[in-house]
């Protein structure tokens, strides 16, 4: 039991390899400097994962973490954060998923998990309460998450919030590298490959029941106080209350106004002709299915429904609701615009179990390769043409499987474009690390293409800014402006991080900064305010700089590849170049978020002010801390 507030005081430590499991304390002074999620995770990879154990070594570390809002009363805090070496950069890892395994596992006793090790057969991880086991996964084997959850209610005999069970696909058991990790029916950790890393373990699942051990907190009316809060502001600021009705359904219609919605990979920002737009309108989304709630933790948002297909070839199939990316990414990327189509085929992506993202990328690419002629219908195996829904759900199966080119493409986009070389190589969107960008044409999105050229974690590390204003930001800046973009992305840096700490759903922490303070301030008797929050998620991403400059990811990879970084032929940013600034843009990113900018290092005073001294001497050099 913890000797402090808000959090079980324990990590749970499995060894694959010699099937044992132990905890660990997490003792106030780490859950202080480290808080939960994001930066315990990162704190764990640098200490225990050397630049020698690569992503599918037995030595590399998975950690399923949660923090100090999990299982409390604060809406969207069932939340997991999956960090990593991922397969796609060989880099850091941050990913982030809701439902109920943050919730579950706190209640368990535990606030983070570690897997270590490779387990010599398939397992999964059993958790109830104080008994931890790991059992025989063989006849799991082959299922998808769907289908492997359903095999362990039925086993367990538990199922909704009773019971939370986070799987790999048969693309992570195959070792593909942008396999995700799904639980929950519908929420995924999905960047960087952390199926992969699950999937070289030999683990299937982990399954952890809803534990009795309660949970305390330092002032439970001041904490449902800010919970009330953070509600209320998502309910009725113009900026959240969008979302708290519709989720991001209504992302596509946004999008396309500033010509950020990825059409065709890249190819053109304009809306295919003969499309009814009025079909991708949010409220039509919703209501162009039948639905029902399918809320996680302690939430009130309407998003994470469950729809039912109403009509085609997949008529009455239970899907889950696409966020906005799934809509993107399984639909407009592919040129598929027939929203029952894209919502099955979001759902398929998830069963098989790899990033929507990369799988986009990965799709789009094949169909403008195969219409250009650099893919032969020989070397596929088939045709796949535009919009092609059933195609790409073939192709889906065999890169989960590694079958025939599948193969190939299962090491995604940029190793599969490098492989094939020349004119195909350069249609393909990914950045230098080997990761890929978000559902955007980020050609219009300066911030989120320079975000994720720079991030440390396998994706975005700042994201579009949430009330900037608090961090002395304007509220909003023009996306193509070369100084004002860059600075807004440095400052910014850490909030996202400090989020990702907390056991919070990315949606639910779209309130400002100061009303989470008083949430973690009243879980944990605290006095946190904004400065030490922004401290705290900056540590996080610091730290994973760190650990992938150790792991030879430096400031000659933070670019996009050539499709990336081009120029858009059409639609409302027509011939405006993101190229012809960048270096400007990182000289003032560098500058902002204090990392010396020809080695990509974290400065000694970044390092000292952010409570990080011993990581001076093995970036900087011996007697470097000396001189402090």
């Amino acid at each position: 039991m913890s000797d402090s507030y808000a959090y079980a005081g324990q990590i749970l430590r499995a060894d694959l390899s010699a099937g044992k499991t132990w905890a660990d304390p997490f003792t106030p002074e780490d859950q202080r400097k480290y808080i939960g999620g994001a930066c315990l995770g990162a704190k764990i990879l640098w200490e225990e994962v050397p630049p020698e154990v690569d992503w599918d070594h037995p030595d590399n570390r998975l950690v399923l973490a949660t923090g100090p809002l999990a299982g409390l009363p604060v809406w969207g805090t069932g939340g997991l954060t999956v960090v990593t070496r991922g397969a796609l950069t060989g880099g850091a890892t941050n990913t982030n998923a809701n439902g109920f395994f943050g919730a579950n596992l706190k209640h368990c006793g535990y606030d983070a998990i570690v897997l270590q090790g490779r387990s010599e057969g398939w397992v999964y991880v059993h958790i109830q309460d104080d008994r931890v086991e790991l059992k025989d996964a063989t006849h799991l084997l082959g299922k998808d998450t769907w289908e492997t959850q359903q095999a362990l209610e039925k086993e367990i005999g538990l199922s909704g919030h009773q019971l939370s069970v986070y799987s790999i696909g048969p693309a992570g058991e195959n070792l593909v590298r942008f396999a995700a990790i799904q639980g929950d029916y519908g929420h995924v950790a999905s960047k960087n490959g952390c199926g992969a890393v699950m999937g070289s373990k030999k683990v299937k699942a982990v399954a952890i029941e809803r534990g009795g051990k309660a949970l305390t907190v330092a002032h439970l009316k001041a904490l449902y106080a800010a919970a009330d809060e953070i509600a209320h502001s998502l309910q009725t600021d113009p900026s959240t209350k969008g979302l708290y009705l519709y989720g991001t359904l209504g992302g596509v219609r946004n999008q396309i106004a500033g010509g950020s919605l990825p059409i065709r990979n890249y190819t053109t920002n304009v809306w295919p002709e003969g499309v009814d737009t009025k079909k991708w309108e949010g409220r039509s989304l919703r209501e162009g299915f039948d639905h029902r709630g399918h809320q996680c933790n302690s939430c009130g948002m309407y998003h994470c429904h469950m729809q039912v297909i109403a009509s085609g070839a997949h008529k009455g199939e239970i899907v889950d609701e696409p966020e906005y990316e799934g809509w993107a990414s399984a639909g407009w990327v592919t040129g598929a615009t027939e929203p029952q189509e894209v919502s099955w085929m979001n759902t398929q992506i998830d069963r098989a179990c790899v990033d929507v993202n990369e799988w986009g990328w990965l799709c789009g690419w094949v169909m403008e390769c195969q219409q250009k002629g650099y893919i032969s219908d020989q070397d596929l195996g088939f045709r796949l043409e535009w919009g092609d829904i059933e195609g790409s759900n073939r192709l889906l199966q065999m890169i989960s499987r590694r079958e025939g080119m599948g193969d190939l493409l299962a090491e995604g986009v940029k190793r599969a474009s490098e492989k094939l070389g020349g004119e195909a190589a350069d249609c393909a969107v990914y950045t230098m690390k080997g990761d890929s960008p978000r559902g955007h044409d980020h050609r219009a999105r300066w911030e989120e293409m320079l975000d994720t050229c720079t991030g440390g974690g396998g994706t975005l590390d700042t994201a579009p800014p949430v009330f900037p204003t608090e961090m002395g930001m304007p509220a909003r800046v023009e996306p193509q402006d070369t100084e004002a973009v860059p600075k807004m992305v440095g400052t910014m840096r850490g909030r996202r991080h400090f989020e990702d700490s907390l056991g919070i759903c990315a949606f639910t922490s779209r309130t400002r900064l100061d009303i989470l303070c008083r949430s973690v301030e009243a879980a944990t008797g605290w006095d946190i305010r904004r400065e030490e929050a922004m401290t705290l998620g900056r540590r996080s991403a610091t730290l994973m700089r760190a650990f992938n400059l150790r792991c030879g990811i430096g400031p000659e990879l933070e670019r996009p590849s050539k499709r990336y970084g081009s120029t858009p032929v059409d639609g409302p940013v027509k011939g405006v170049s993101i190229m012809d600034h960048w270096e400007k843009m990182l000289d003032i990113w560098y500058e902002t978020v204090g990392y010396d900018r020809a080695t990509g290092r974290p400065t000694v005073d970044t390092l000292t002010e952010l409570g990080l001294v011993e990581l001076i001497e093995p970036l900087w050099g011996e007697g470097a801390a000396a001189k402090v």
